[in-house]
């Protein structure tokens, strides 16, 4: 039976409501509306839900700078796997090496891409410290009078009537390769080496005007001594650098040189203080039997008694310092020559 309402309102109109938007009415369903009224209060509910309990953590790349020199390093292995291996673990973040490139991509939430950039830096920092030099910086003797004399020294050494326990070819320095070094760099990229040579050549030609001014650097190779306090147990012999330019400013050169590098980030400054030497042998060359070059753990020295006895005194005469090299370590080039990778002129 319909109710009392429903018999006041015609037929045509019962189920229907009328709705007025601006100035025209509008005849809806009425169990539409209620339907939407229902959805719409569902749908907030459930946006309010989500928006109470739903947190979403921004995943992020970033591109670390190691020089590809060490990504040996995070590559090899060791006690629990590479050592990427063990800094994924560590940090929970992905680490993949970018081959060809200065870099590593780290992948995570920001404070795992934080805690690998970190971890990654101090295995690094580790590996540069413990690593070897690459490069030298120094003076190149260049004299003919001097390379004949020396040559004549070492013929005379080495020959069957001369006695001398642990002496061999091996480790005698050839002429060619006589140098005063200032220092050693650590140069593991290409862009390092061409940062150190371009510091060279803009800030080090001021130093050596204002030192030099304008007089030629001339030293007189002359005395042989050891580098151990005991001869019997020599694993370098050298001939002294007796400074002959008219200011007397070689060893003022020198330091000036050597602070203008630890300046530019290229030396670190040593404790001791600088020796000026020409080394003639360096038992840390000495070839094995099967022509492979010792370890430095394993140098045998020489007892350089009957050398300093005999030559002493030895005279390679004067020569004339033209040029400061950033050189190559190693006996890489034509001859076992070093490789300068640039110079400036004295």
């Amino acid at each position: 039976m319909a109710s009392s309402t429903d018999t006041n309102i015609p037929r045509s109109m019962q189920g229907i409501t009328l709705v007025q938007v601006q100035d025209r009415v509008y005849r809806i369903p009425t169990a539409s509306l209620q339907r939407g009224r229902q959805s719409s209060k569902a749908v907030s509910e459930i946006h309010d839900d989500e928006t109470d309990t739903i947190y979403t953590e921004e995943i992020v790349t970033y591109y670390h700078p190691v020089n590809r020199t060490f990504h040996g390093i995070l590559i090899a292995l060791g006690r629990g796997g590479s050592t990427l291996k063990q800094l994924k673990i560590e940090t929970g973040a992905r680490i993949d090496i970018c081959n060809g490139k200065d870099s590593v991509m780290i992948k995570g939430t920001q404070d795992k891409v934080d805690k690998a950039k970190e971890a990654i830096d101090r295995v690094i920092k580790k590996a540069y410290d413990t690593s070897r030099p690459t490069h030298f910086l120094s003076f190149p003797i260049i004299s003919n009078v001097a390379t004949r004399k020396l040559e004549e020294f070492q013929a005379s050494i080495l020959s069957s009537t001369f006695k001398c326990d642990g002496l061999d070819s091996s480790i005698l320095v050839l002429p060619v390769n006589l140098h005063i070094t200032l220092g050693v760099f650590k140069l593991l990229s290409q862009a390092e080496i061409e940062k150190a040579v371009r510091f060279l050549k803009q800030e080090c030609p001021k130093v050596v005007e204002d030192i030099l001014q304008k007089k030629r650097l001339t030293i007189r190779l002359r005395n042989l001594m050891s580098m151990q306090a005991n001869p019997v147990k020599t694993n370098v012999l050298y001939i002294a650098a007796e400074d002959e330019t008219d200011n007397n400013c070689l060893d003022a050169l020198c330091a000036a040189l050597i602070n203008k590098m630890v300046e530019g980030g290229f030396l670190e400054k040593e404790d001791r203080p600088f020796k000026m030497h020409i080394t003639l042998i360096n038992t840390k060359y000495r070839s094995s039997q099967n022509g492979d070059q010792e370890e430095e753990l394993e140098r045998q020295p020489i007892d350089a008694r009957p050398i300093l006895k005999a030559y002493g005194d030895l005279d390679l005469g004067t020569v004339h310092i033209e040029k400061l090299h950033i050189m190559k370590m190693g006996h890489n080039g034509p001859g076992g020559t070093y490789i300068s990778e640039g110079s400036i002129r004295l």
